[in-house]
């Protein structure tokens, strides 16, 4: 299950104020795009057997190996030029980088060109690293 949610950036009448959250949807399934991934590699795990686990039998019976990390994704579209290449990217990060592909067509407006995901254990100096690298990103601990 996830649930989706976006902030009023202007006060609305009957939802909120500026700021406040305000519910977009529920959805009985894991999140879509790379989410489960993100949260397989951070939780070394598979998220697609534990909710056909919960579905099928009510209780998640993969047991959690406690093996947990961060998981970072960050993109890159080829209208920018970026100071590190493609290449030093790959160099730096390539023994932490667990996916690295050209999107699809139709999630490029969303998502960039280029991703990159990768585990890594020590938040800090990835944060540090990869803002240096990317601008910004997002970092998910579950």
């Amino acid at each position: 299950m996830h649930l989706e949610f976006f902030r009023l950036t202007q006060a609305k009448k009957g939802l909120g104020e500026i700021g406040d959250f305000v519910g977009l949807e529920v959805n009985m399934r894991p999140a879509g795009g790379y989410t489960p991934d993100m949260i397989n590699f951070a939780q070394s795990t598979d998220v697609y057997q534990i909710w056909a686990d919960m579905v099928t039998t009510d209780s998640r019976i993969l047991p959690d190996n406690g093996e947990h990390f961060y998981c970072v994704y960050a993109s890159r579209r080829d209208c920018h030029s970026y100071k590190y290449s493609h290449e030093e990217i790959l160099s730096r990060y390539g023994k932490n980088i667990v996916m690295c592909e050209r999107m699809p067509e139709m999630m490029i407006p969303q998502m960039g060109n280029q991703m990159y995901t990768a585990k890594v254990a020590d938040l800090a100096a990835t944060r540090r690293d990869f803002s240096r690298l990317f601008g910004s990103v997002s970092l998910i601990r579950i």
